[in-house]
């Protein structure tokens, strides 16, 4: 499936937007903060250039239509606030995020407008029927903004996958389009009567 790079996404407070080599400045900043990528599949990388080759196969995925990683940002300032990406799986309409906030920006709520963007990106463009994603046991805050945007438990994973040598246990959560669509109309619902005259 063909995506425009020039695709943006927008809530009230964060835009989604095609990656640029301009970001990995943010990036190598981020990484810089203790135990920043504990719970992902990359370590802190010595300098900005090893995160060049990253940058060109998520370019490439997005060509290839096997995954579209966005820049999020903020919509008033554009200024970097970390990184989400949708990937297709090898199961036939499942694809799985991941995500990760700037330190600088954690705990503001911007994630969770985030995954809600991607997940009806997800939806709505790339036909998916069903979204996944997988949580270190210890992440409270991935557990939280993914529960909050209806995402439920699906399976335990003992080895989630290898870090330092070790197993790191996840969590598989999931969100259907069945559920998503459900959760949709209950939102525009609780808006209408919010917005309705008072007789």
């Amino acid at each position: 499936m063909e995506i425009d790079t020039k695709t943006r996404l927008n809530s009230k407070r964060c835009t989604l937007r095609y990656i640029e080599e301009n970001d990995i400045p943010h990036i190598f900043s981020a990484s810089r903060y203790k135990g920043f990528t504990d719970g992902m599949l990359w370590n802190p990388p010595e300098n900005q250039e090893e995160l060049i080759e990253p940058f060109r196969n998520n370019v490439k995925a997005w060509r290839d239509g096997k995954g579209y990683c966005f820049t999020i940002e903020s919509t008033e300032s554009a200024k970097f606030l970390g990184r989400i990406t949708i990937r297709k799986s090898d199961d036939d309409g499942v694809w799985d995020i991941g995500f990760w906030t700037h330190p600088e920006h954690q705990g503001n709520g911007y994630m969770t407008e985030a995954v809600q963007l991607i997940v009806d990106f997800g939806f709505n463009r790339l036909n998916a029927k069903v979204i996944e994603a997988c949580y270190a046991l210890w992440n409270k805050g991935s557990e939280s903004v993914l529960k909050k945007c209806g995402f439920s438990y699906k399976a335990y994973l003992p080895q989630g996958f290898l870090k330092n040598g070790k197993w790191v246990e996840e969590n598989l959560v999931e969100l259907t389009i069945q559920k998503w669509a459900e959760n949709s109309e209950q939102v525009k619902a609780m808006d209408a009567k919010k917005t309705a005259p008072m007789l």
